[in-house]
């Protein structure tokens, strides 16, 4: 070896349009598919109502961002409870120390 060190360094072109263009084709078609199922439910339950259908859509992003708040409300409220517990638990193991166990 000599003392002599080779180092390789790649330089890796990533592909940042093509990813983003693909996670957003993604968002479209879930919420596509989204709205398309609201407003099925909606015909279902309201025969009457007229829904255009420019309107499948926004009502599916308008989902999709709700279906987003819930999880992370319940998502916050999960981790509330992780952490009582957990404090919950290092009392009970300062009180057992200072009972002696």
């Amino acid at each position: 070896m000599n003392g002599i060190q080779e180092c390789w360094i790649a330089i890796v072109e990533i592909p940042w349009k093509e990813i983003l263009s693909g996670v957003l084709t993604f968002l479209y078609s879930i919420a596509h598919y989204a709205g398309m199922l609201v407003v099925y439910l909606l015909r279902q339950v309201l025969p009457a109502a007229k829904v255009p259908d420019d309107l499948v859509d926004p009502i599916g992003y308008l989902a999709l961002l709700t279906a987003f708040i819930n999880l992370v409300e319940v998502t916050k409220k999960i981790a509330w409870i992780v952490i009582i517990v957990g404090w919950a638990l290092i009392l009970v193991r300062i009180i057992l120390g200072l009972l002696g166990y």
